[in-house]
């Protein structure tokens, strides 16, 4: 408890880098950017807590409680005030899709599993990168190429490029990390509104599958 009282000012600093990038995704929104577009900056944002989140915090208590709160107000914003996160999401996309939701919540059970129950939050965060940097990555570079939000190849290559960034950096044995890259590229391919499994969305696919592939060929090998 005496951490948790000691850590409050790293919340409320990660907690408004957040909102700093949500209210820049709006203003990109509302200055015509594309929303494929602005809402990367809320992909940034998201990606930057949750790197902050490893390093400042002793136990994964906080960074599950701060996406529980985001997924929460961002849900709720989404049906009572759509128009307040439109640069991510609500009135800037179609209503079917929940992907800012999804964003936040997909944090909940990497960070339960992968720090409280493996004790491993440089996996847990890095698996929440390739979709928060990786997959944002993807989008800009598919809307240099294509001009719209459609998979494609030079997007998937980026993707892959920053996930092995990222694997080299915080997973260790790196071939381990190479692996899930590979996994989150495919995923994020295969997943999400312009993917072949449009049901689910890739902002929770790829930090979940990501982690379970990593975290089940590190514990088979002996490296967790």
């Amino acid at each position: 408890m005496n951490d948790m009282v000691s850590e409050l000012p790293f919340a409320v600093i990660i907690a408004g880098a957040v909102m700093v990038g949500l209210w820049i995704s709006n203003t990109l929104f509302d200055l015509h950017v594309p929303h494929y577009i602005s809402r990367k900056i809320g992909h940034s944002a998201g990606g930057l807590g949750f790197l902050i989140a490893v390093f400042a915090f002793s136990s994964a208590w906080w960074p599950i409680m701060l996406t529980g709160l985001f997924g929460m107000i961002l849900w709720s914003a989404r049906f009572r005030r759509p128009h307040i996160f439109r640069g991510v999401g609500g009135s800037g996309r179609d209503s079917h899709s929940m992907s800012e939701v999804w964003f936040a919540l997909a944090a909940v059970p990497v960070f339960a599993v992968g720090w409280l129950w493996l004790n491993t939050p440089f996996i847990a965060a890095a698996c929440l990168l390739f979709m928060a940097w990786g997959d944002c990555v993807t989008g800009l570079i598919r809307s240099k190429v294509y001009g719209k939000p459609v998979k494609g190849l030079w997007g998937s290559l980026a993707m892959l490029i920053v996930c092995l960034i990222i694997s080299w950096a915080f997973i260790k044995p790196f071939w381990i990390g190479v692996l899930g890259s590979v996994i989150a590229t495919i995923t994020e391919w295969a997943f999400g509104d312009t993917g072949f499994v449009k049901w689910a969305d890739d902002n929770w696919a790829i930090p979940v599958i990501s982690l379970a592939f990593v975290s089940g060929i590190a514990a088979l090998t002996g490296n967790i």
